[in-house]
């Protein structure tokens, strides 16, 4: 008899993984805008463009890993990913070249976050779970907020005591002997004996039909309506509080700050997001999906609206914990709707797919945020903006309980 479900601890490694790669780069990103734009004499936008190359390269190379995983081995994605991940810091942080720190951050670094974390672990989650896909999903991806509590400030007192190039080093180094350890001891998909609990919790209809098998081909999902409201309202409603969270370290540091006082604000966010993925954990799956992340969208207008009135630190740290909120939820109900919607089997691809779409609004968002900053001095425009594209967004997605889930269309 099964004492224990193995997926749980999928679940669990899946949420150290999360910690390390997203920590150490996008959660991260914040810290480096004053010192290296200080070095290379960078604008605010100029050097925002750093976190663009990166939605760039992922755009490019997403529905390549995307289809690769349906198709190969996730463990030897993973394995070369974790190379990938740490030699790609250490690079970076030897260059002298902003070419080749762009071309650094565009391409080995943009594949090993995608196939170290980002996309593989998601593909992992829904070839364990169906019962259990939104809890499991939930629960993962607390690792995005670990990182922002645990390994931002690690790497804000790095670069106060070293440098950020020396910080860079270390934490490249450390990134893959940790992530090559995890690939190497997990398995990637369940076998005969791996049977996840059946509960009283409603599962998916769409959800609970499907089948690992060949994915469907790619034209035959970007020709789905619900492909394109799912892609671009999650774009739009990701880009918001990616863009705000590069932004409030900055933000603080010129209100009078500290290094630490700001990276504060980024654990703050990550704190706000793990209370709201443990409650999230127990009604992911008994909830409507798409009203659920209709309302999560919906609630990215508040930190913009509160920065609108003032940006004292009281006010950062409210900002902060809805943006932690909203970052944190919107991103498991997104996974779990896709393999409900679209299927185990075509998972790997449509996230794929649809990464160079929120890549590519994601890199709008930032690089408008930083052009708003350098050409009126402050975000206010930028703010008012973003209210505007949450409530867009939100729409977008209520939209998609107006089309078909993937086994009712002919493909």
């Amino acid at each position: 008899m099964q004492r224990y479900y193995y997926g749980w601890f999928i679940v669990g490694a899946s949420m150290l993984v999360y910690m390390l790669v997203i920590g150490g780069t996008f959660a991260a990103f914040g810290l480096f805008v004053q010192p290296v734009s200080a070095e290379f004499d960078l604008s605010r936008a100029d050097m925002n463009t750093g976190m663009i190359f990166l939605n760039f390269g992922s755009a490019i190379l997403a529905p390549f890993i995307g289809r690769l995983l349906d198709r190969v081995s996730l463990k030897k994605v993973m394995i070369a990913s974790a190379v990938l991940v740490g030699g790609s810091l250490a690079a970076l942080g030897l260059s002298q070249s902003l070419w080749l720190s762009a071309a650094i951050i565009a391409l080995p670094l943009a594949a090993g976050i995608m196939g170290a974390g980002t996309l593989t672990m998601s593909v992992l989650l829904a070839r364990w779970f169906v019962v259990h896909r939104g809890r499991a999903m939930t629960l993962a991806v607390i690792g995005l907020s670990l990182g922002s509590i645990v390994v931002v400030p690690v790497i804000g007192l790095l670069i106060e005591a070293e440098g950020w190039r020396t910080a860079l080093l270390i934490v490249g180094a450390a990134l893959s002997v940790l992530l090559l350890v995890i690939s190497l001891a997990i398995r990637v998909q369940p076998g005969p004996g791996d049977v996840e609990s059946q509960t009283a919790s409603p599962v998916p209809a769409a959800a609970a039909s499907q089948e690992l098998g060949a994915p469907p081909p790619a034209m035959s999902l970007v020709r789905m309506p619900q492909f394109w409201t799912i892609a671009i309202g999650v774009g739009l409603g990701l880009a918001v509080p990616q863009a705000l969270m590069i932004t409030i370290v900055p933000l603080a540091l010129e209100s009078g700050l500290s290094m630490i006082q700001a990276a504060s604000l980024v654990s703050v966010a990550g704190v706000a997001a793990i209370a709201a993925k443990l409650v999230l954990a127990f009604f992911a799956d008994r909830l409507d999906r798409i009203l659920l992340i209709t309302a999560l969208v919906g609630l990215g207008v508040l930190p913009n609206a509160v920065l609108l009135v003032s940006e004292s630190y009281s006010l950062l740290l409210i900002s902060a914990v809805i943006m932690g909120v909203t970052t944190a939820t919107i991103t498991p109900i997104y996974y779990a709707l896709l393999a409900d919607r679209f299927g185990i089997a075509a998972f790997g691809s449509v996230r794929g797919l649809i990464a160079p779409i929120t890549a590519v609004i994601g890199a709008v968002g930032i690089r408008f945020i930083g052009e708003v900053f350098d050409r009126t001095g402050d975000y206010d425009v930028g703010f008012g903006a973003f209210i505007v594209v949450d409530l867009v967004a939100a729409g977008l997605l209520f939209a998609t309980r107006f089309t078909r889930p993937v086994q009712m269309v002919q493909v």
